[in-house]
């Protein structure tokens, strides 16, 4: 009899803990695009300059965000090297659909990857 009294004290503590509370509340999932797969997309998120290229105007559209309906905010100038830090797909032009982003005074704007050097590839870049 007093076997089976500390057995049963024994495995008291581990039904209490597999009753759940109603206090407990679900975690929430955290988007995969949110979260970096390796330490290297982490540092791909650092700053990179890059040349603006092929534009034989004198001033390059960069937009408010990544497509050419958002509106133009500031410019950029060929032959200048500017500092990105990451890119965002959006409308294509001459067969590129990433936009990359570069601060400026202002805020942010993007640039399509057509008009910046291969430095400023998606994989050298990181996702924004």
């Amino acid at each position: 009899m007093k076997f089976q009294v500390t057995l049963a004290a024994a495995f008291l503590p581990l039904v209490a803990l597999a009753v759940p509370t109603a206090e407990a509340q679900p975690a929430e999932p955290v988007p995969a695009e949110q979260v970096p797969r390796s330490l290297d997309e982490v540092s791909k998120r650092s700053s990179i300059g890059c040349k603006i290229v092929n534009s034989s105007s004198d001033k390059v559209n960069c937009r408010s965000g990544p497509g050419t309906s958002y509106p133009v905010v500031a410019y950029v100038f060929p032959g200048t090297t500017y500092t990105f830090n990451c890119y965002k797909s959006g409308d294509c032009y001459e067969g590129n659909c990433t936009w990359d982003r570069v601060n400026y005074s202002g805020g942010v704007c993007y640039v399509n990857g057509y008009y910046t050097s291969s430095a400023c590839s998606a994989a050298a870049l990181g996702k924004c």
